[in-house]
C-alpha cells in the first residue's frame, strides 16, 4: 500500500501521536487484550507505517484496525488531541480498497442494499413495535404530515429486545400531545454501520432517500432514540432540519410541564453515557436532567463518566467482527456499575441496552438495563 492509496489519511494528524501511552488505560480493547496492536498508540503506528509505505497489510493489521470500537475515549485523554478514531476509520476505507477487511461486511452491505435495513427483515415490519402499545389504532403514528418525525432506526425496529424503546418513546410523545409521525416501511437504515465497515460512500443512496421522506412529511424536527442514527444525520447528512436526541426532547417536555412524572421509582441507579451520544456528539446533561426528575430514584455517577465514559462494547461493528472482545468490554462495564452499588443502569441507546443486557443475562448478573424512555414511562 502506498501514499496515493492512503491519500485520505492525514499524515500530520497521525504524526502528532508522540507515543506517550497516556491513552492506553482509556482504550477498552487494550485493557481487555493487553496487546499494543489493540491500543490507540499501536493503531496509530500501523496507520503511520502504512502511509510511509513501510507496512504490508495482513490479517493481523486487519484485526487491529477493525477491532476499534470507535468510542473516541483515546482522544478525550490525549495530550495532543490526536483524532485517532477518525484516522482508524479512514484506515478502514483504505484496507477495504486493498481487500483486507472482515468479509462479514459484505453481507452487511448486500443486506442494506437489498432490504434497506441491517437485519434483512421485511421493511413492512419496521413498525411492528406498535403492537406493544395497547388499544392503538392501526397506522396511528404514520401520518402524512407532522411537525416532528421520529426516526426509529434499524435495531429498535427489528430486534425484539429493544422494540420497547420506540414504543415507550411513542407513549411519551403521545402523552405530551406532540404532533409526530414515523415513516414505517419508508424509513431506510441511516447507513452508520457502513462507516464502521470502511465504506461510507455506500450510504449516499440511503441518505438521499431518508432526506426526501423528511421533506415529504414536512417535518421541522427529526428526533432519534438511537445515538448512532442521530450522530450520522448530524455529521453526514446535509440538512437544515432540526435534529434532536430523545433525551433532549424529553428533558424539554418535562421542563415545560407537558410530561408529569408521578410514580416513585425507588432504586439506586447510574447512567451509562453512550459513546455516540456523549463523547462523539457532546450530549451529557439532558439525560441526567431526566433521570434526576424521576421521583424516588437515587442517582449515583460512575467514576468514569461523561467524556471519560467507558464504552459498553457495542460500537465500531466489533460485535460483528469480534464478538469476544465486545463481550469482554461489556463485562468490564458491568463490573464498574456493580462497584458503585447501582441496582440498575440507565442509558440512552438501544445498542448499549442490547450489549449490556445480553452480557448480564449470559453471566447471570442481576442488573436491570433500561433505556431512558422506559424509566420515564414507568414514572409517568
Amino acid at each position: 500500500m502506498n501514499i496515493v492509496q492512503l491519500k485520505k489519511l492525514s499524515y500530520d494528524e497521525v504524526a502528532r501521536c508522540n507515543k506517550c501511552g497516556f491513552c492506553l488505560p482509556s482504550c477498552p480493547t487494550y485493557v481487555v487484550k493487553k496487546s499494543e496492536a489493540y491500543s490507540p498508540r499501536g493503531r496509530n503506528a500501523i496507520t503511520r507505517f502504512a502511509i510511509e509505505n513501510k507496512l504490508d497489510l495482513s490479517e493481523d493489521t486487519e484485526r487491529s484496525i477493525f477491532t476499534c470500537l470507535g468510542c473516541g475515549a483515546c482522544t478525550a485523554v490525549c495530550l495532543s488531541s490526536v483524532q485517532t478514531k477518525d484516522l482508524i476509520f479512514q484506515n478502514r476505507e483504505c484496507q477495504v480498497d486493498e481487500g483486507f477487511y472482515p468479509k462479514v461486511a459484505e453481507r452487511l452491505v448486500k443486506t442494506l442494499e437489498e432490504s434497506r435495513n441491517i437485519s434483512d427483515d421485511d421493511q413492512e415490519d419496521r413498525a411492528e413495535w406498535q403492537e406493544l402499545i395497547k388499544d392503538l389504532p392501526e397506522d396511528a403514528f404514520e401520518k402524512e404530515h407532522a411537525d416532528i418525525l421520529f426516526f426509529v432506526g434499524c435495531v429498535a425496529s427489528f430486534f425484539p429486545m429493544v422494540q420497547k424503546i420506540p414504543a415507550n418513546m411513542a407513549k411519551i410523545l403521545q402523552g405530551a400531545g406532540v404532533d409526530f409521525t414515523i415513516l414505517g416501511g419508508d424509513e431506510w437504515g441511516c447507513g452508520f454501520p457502513l462507516v464502521g465497515a470502511g465504506m461510507p460512500e455506500k450510504l449516499e443512496e440511503l441518505k438521499e432517500h431518508n432526506l426526501k421522506k423528511v421533506a415529504d412529511v414536512g417535518a421541522k424536527t427529526v428526533v432519534f432514540t438511537c445515538p448512532s442514527c442521530f450522530h450520522t444525520w448530524k455529521h453526514m447528512y446535509d440538512t437544515d432540519v432540526k435534529l434532536m436526541h430523545s433525551s433532549q426532547l424529553i428533558a424539554e417536555l418535562i421542563k415545560d410541564g407537558r410530561i408529569k412524572l408521578k410514580k416513585d421509582i425507588n432504586v439506586v441507579a447510574t447512567y451509562h453515557d453512550p459513546c455516540d451520544l456523549g463523547r462523539n456528539t457532546g450530549i451529557y446533561e439532558e439525560p441526567r436532567e431526566v433521570i434526576r426528575a424521576i421521583p424516588g430514584l437515587k442517582f449515583v455517577e460512575l467514576p468514569m463518566n461523561r467524556k471519560f465514559s467507558v464504552c459498553c462494547g457495542g460500537g465500531g461493528n466489533v460485535e460483528m467482527t469480534d464478538p469476544e472482545i465486545s463481550a469482554q468490554v461489556a463485562q468490564m462495564k458491568l463490573d464498574s456499575i456493580k462497584d458503585v452499588g447501582a441496582e440498575m443502569v440507565i442509558t440512552a441507546c438501544q445498542q448499549c441496552v442490547r450489549t449490556m443486557a445480553t452480557r448480564a443475562r449470559r453471566q447471570k448478573i442481576d442488573l436491570p438495563v433500561k433505556d431512558l424512555t422506559e424509566i420515564v414511562v414507568e414514572a409517568m
